[in-house]
């Protein structure tokens, strides 16, 4: 149900809820047909993966083809990378042992793997499909990195000899394994370098060298081992090659080990940080440098710099005897990348572009994420160029599969039937604030301060499209200096013992169970349970726009349109360009025909007869230490000396019709009265216990309640009665209003003067012509004002169309940004009780509530829970830790009946007799039989054409505004 909800935020921002202008392609998770929307750009999203073995790295235990054909056909990938071990090499891609071996991995991409892709796709085996051979190196006095070496023919012997020499000279392998024609070549280029830091250097610089377009070095499971790497140590490498050196898995491959990722360096669980070694564990699957908000990688992204996070299976073997260690490509982590074409270079060229997100256990199968400054946006890994004041809109649009891979058991083929579902999504941002520079304590500080989740958006705060597409828009804060935002999402709540805390991933536990087939089952459960989702960044650059050029751009852009003859209230603007402030005053206005209230230029017509008044409005502009002004020449219009209603106002011209009239009413008969070209009145017999006189008067403007920036049709009537202004009975009402004077697309619709509350309550009615007719159960002051409904398709039809309509137009219940209004969509107990208080014009009521889990409540609701809780109309569930809310839980047709009896017996309303007996008043709760039968009395709740009320059932939309309607009725709001 959408209330106007805002996020859970840490800094105040509006949220709303829109379809995005622009869409994007997405593949499926298996090789069937890509779901796929039209998109402004040329290309496609691609899934695929970049760090998978063989048997050709020692340590894998599985065939080439096999591999191939888990990750491209069974888990549908686009692409795979492959990376074996370049280390020595002594079986083939079929896992027989190599005559005369072992031999370099290099030599074996040439004589055996290369040859045998070839082989596969010849024979028509990966259509459509993209296969590269690279590598995993073991980089000098570090851990490990996936390198490619695609040259202008990837694959070829070019290609594969590029390999051949990068093996040579940046690795330990035996001179003696290589050509010797080679080698004396190669020895009189360069010198080999394989031991330091500066040696990993030395290799990507020689990529940089000699492949600066075609090759790249990522970093593999950066935290795997104590002390492999500084944050200096990145810094380095894309300082070195920005275009090659651009990325680390962050999210891991590995995912069957027991220590989740093989991240096993021993750590205290009592007390985790008592050594470093907390940060050489794994936190939801994912290493340290990027689970940890303001940490190594929000640090690298704070120097502006374009290093993106991946994922990948690190597949070596899934389950081997009672040895386990990673999925299959594809089976469990993908990476999605946007690239314009299926070749190699485009792949790569997509990777490096950092438009792409990184999934576990298909959580999501599609992310479009954008920034946006007026008509120009930016999307991952792309840099937003703003200026200083320019307002900035974030949209998100994303889908999850209807299932994922999940097996239970494992390994049985047997789908386990688990449909992922994002619980909430963090939105993450940090300030930019350039690169650090080499031999100061900033190029190894290894923290980004500013960084903060700044958002939270639940399933409460997007709406989903007809395409099964849930979409978000955020308005953040102006721009004011340069940033950068990314996301994360996870199927777990915000505090899930031993899994989350405030939303942060914990440490991974080991996975200690003896039994192997029990501990692999184990872990494949815990994986699935603890899924997540990584976005790589968006960069906003803010130029800086002076105070003075804020100012007059606003003047300049400044207008109230047509002001020669005004006629009804003026809305003023307050926000000018650039974070520019618009301050409005009266300078000249004999007539006092305009007064300034709350934004809104509130005007007063002079009489008819009287001159049009001539008013001048004055706007300061301002922003820092600079202002300036412009004035306006504003006329207002005089009423007209007709008796056309329209003003509000009563003329004073000879022959203009009555303003008041009186009849009597016997409360046997009824009466009937009407005041010519206002309003005619219908009181039924009975309405009133005694009988006296009903009166109805227009109001001249000097005794009329504030309009506001209400637009009046018709003039303001008080109705009056001598024997009780509260009936029994409906009073009908029928208004003449000024039908040209309706705004285009507008509509009339009888308000209500609530002097308690000290505003226009928007009752409705049915309009015939220039009249409009409303029913009534009480007397106070009416007026028909314009109004622009809101039409949803699927209310149209509804039995609940006309309790919504009321709601809609009092403004306390909306629709859905897809033009629907889900009438049977269920309702949230935080989504009722906001609704009820808005309804009931609780005044709002700042701070916590009393209950355990106020944390949890959202904060678009917090107020009105509050105000509800104090005026008793709601209560908590008592648990051993307290009184709770449970705001995302559905609420029942029993707690509904609770609260609306509450409702009425704070207003004094005793429901006659007993309400209607059910065929199913067993299975209603002993706490909710009063209730239920005080307002199903009333009329307020009432039950099902098959006799049955169904106490526990979900509240719908439907339900909801018509219980909220009747409260109001009952209530005489």
């Amino acid at each position: 149900m959408k209330f106007n909800k805002q996020a859970r935020i840490v800094f105040p921002m509006v949220l709303s809820a829109s379809i995005l202008s622009t869409s994007l392609a997405v593949p499926l998770p298996k090789a069937a047909a890509a779901d796929t929307i039209a998109t402004q750009d040329q290309g496609q999203w691609l899934t695929g993966e970049f760090h998978a073995h063989t048997f050709e790295s020692d340590d894998a235990q599985s065939s080439l083809e096999s591999v191939l054909d888990h990750g491209l056909t069974t888990y549908g990938l686009d692409f795979i990378m492959l990376a074996d071990h370049l280390r020595s090499s002594k079986r083939d891609d079929t896992g027989a042992d190599i005559p005369g071996g072992p031999i370099p991995l290099s030599k074996g991409l040439l004589e055996y793997q290369v040859p045998k892709i070839k082989a596969l796709q010849d024979a028509g085996k990966y259509a459509g499909k993209t296969i590269f051979s690279g590598f995993e190196w073991d980089i000098p006095s570090h851990e490990h990195g996936s390198v490619g070496i695609l040259t202008d023919e990837p694959g070829s012997e070019a290609a594969l000899k590029a390999a051949n020499q990068f093996e040579y000279l940046f690795t330990n392998r035996d001179a003696s394994w290589f050509n010797p024609a080679d080698v004396l070549q190669w020895q009189a280029a360069d010198n080999r370098a394989y031991s330091t830091h500066a040696d990993s250097l030395s290799a990507i610089n020689w990529l940089k060298r000699n492949y600066p377009e075609t090759s790249y070095m990522i970093v593999n499971h950066p935290s795997r081992g104590v002390g492999k790497y500084k944050i200096s140590d990145f810094r380095d490498f894309n300082n070195a090659a920005p275009d090659i050196a651009f990325g680390f898995e962050g999210m891991l491959g590995n995912q069957m080990e027991p220590d989740r990722g093989g991240y096993n360096s021993a750590y205290d669980p009592a007390n985790p940080t008592a050594n470093d070694n907390y940060k050489n564990r794994s936190y939801g699957g994912v290493d340290y440098m990027v689970a940890k908000v303001g940490g190594v990688w929000d640090s690298l992204l704070g120097e502006g710099r374009k290093f993106w996070n991946f994922a990948n299976s690190d597949y070596h073997f899934k389950t081997i005897d009672t040895n386990s260690s990673g999925y299959w490509p594809g089976e469990y982590a993908k990476n999605y990348i946007w690239s314009e074409g299926k070749s190699t270079q485009d792949i790569l060229n997509g990777m490096r572009s950092g438009k792409s997100f990184s999934v576990f256990g298909d959580l999501i199968n599609a992310l479009d994420f954008r920034l946006a400054d007026g008509g120009t946006n930016a999307e991952m890994g792309g840099t937003l160029q703003a200026t200083e004041g320019d307002k900035l809109t974030l949209t998100i649009k994303f889908k999850s599969p209807e299932a994922n891979n999940y097996e239970n058991p494992i390994n049985s083929g047997q789908s386990g039937g688990m449909k992922p579902a994002v619980d909430h999504i963090d939105l993450i941002a940090g300030d930019v604030t350039g690169p650090a520079e080499k031999g100061t304590p900033a190029y190894d500080k290894d923290t980004n301060d500013s960084t903060r989740v700044v958002a939270t958006f639940t399933s409460e705060d997007w709406t989903t499209d007809a395409n099964g597409y849930n979409v978000i828009t955020y308005d953040l804060p102006k721009a004011s200096k340069d940033q950068y935002f990314r996301l994360r999402g996870t199927n777990l709540g915000m505090n899930v013992p031993g899994e989350t805390l405030d939303g942060n991933p914990l440490i991974d536990p080991k996975t200690t169970t003896a039994d192997a087939t029990a501990r692999f089952n184990e872990i494949n459960n815990r994986n699935y349970q603890d899924l997540w989702f990584y976005s790589n960044p968006i960069f906003v650059d803010t130029a800086a726009y002076t105070d003075e050029q804020a100012v007059q751009d606003t003047l300049g852009k400044l207008t109230l349109g047509h002001t020669d003859a005004v006629t009804e209230n003026i809305t003023l603007p307050s926000d000018g360009e650039h974070g520019a402030a618009i301050a409005w005053e009266e300078t000249a206005d004999q007539a006092n025909a305009v007064a300034i209230e709350n934004g809104i230029a509130n005007v007063s017509r002079p009489a008819a007869g009287q001159p049009d008044a001539s008013v001048t409005l004055k706007a300061t502009a301002s922003r820092g230490d600079s202002s300036d002004s412009k004035t306006f020449a504003i006329t207002i219009k005089a009423m007209p000396s007709t008796s056309t209603p329209g003003g509000g106002g009563n003329t004073t011209s000879p022959g203009t019709p009555a303003t008041s009239v009186s009849v009597t009413f016997d409360s046997a008969k009824g009466a009937e009265g009407s005041l010519k070209d206002v309003i005619a009145f219908k009181i039924p017999a009975g309405a009133l216990s005694a009988s006296g006189t009903i009166g109805a008067q227009v109001l001249p403007s000097g005794q009329q309640p504030p309009l506001g920036n209400l637009q009046a049709l018709s003039s303001i009537v008080e109705m009056t009665s001598s024997a009780g202004t509260t009936f029994s009975k409906p009073v009908e009402l029928t208004f003449n209003y000024a039908v040209n004077s309706a705004a285009p697309n507008g509509q009339p619709a009888v308000y209500y003067y609530n002097e308690k509350l000290k505003k226009w309550i928007f009752l409705g009615g049915q309009a015939n012509g220039s009249s409009i007719t409303v029913n009534v159960k009480h007397f106070t002051k009416f007026g028909v004002f314009g109004y622009a409904p809101q039409a949803f398709p699927d209310l149209t039809t509804s039995w609940a169309k006309p309790y919504a309509d009321r709601l809609i137009g009092m403004e306390v219940i909306s629709g859905y940004e897809d033009g629907t209004f889900r009438p049977d969509q269920p309702v949230t107990r935080a989504e009722w009780v906001k609704l009820l208080a808005d309804s009931l014009n609780l005044p709002a009521a700042p701070g916590a509530t009393r209950f355990a889990d106020d944390s949890l409540i959202p904060s678009w609701a917090k107020s009105q829970v509050k105000a509800a809780t104090d005026a008793g109309y709601v209560t908590g569930f008592d648990t051993k830790d307290g009184s709770v809310f449970n705001a995302s839980q559905r609420i029942t047709r029993a707690e509904i009946a609770v609260i609306a009896a509450r409702v009425l017996k704070a207003g004094g309303i005793a429901p006659p007799g007993t309400g209607k007996t059910f065929n199913d008043a067993n299975a209603i709760p002993a706490w909710a039989l009063d209730a239920v039968s005080q307002t199903t009395a009333e009329g307020i709740v009432s039950g099902y054409p098959d006799g049955s009320f169904r106490p526990n059932d979900t509240l719908t939309r439907a339900e909801a505004v018509k219980v909220a309607y009747a409260l109001l009725d009952a209530l005489n709001i």
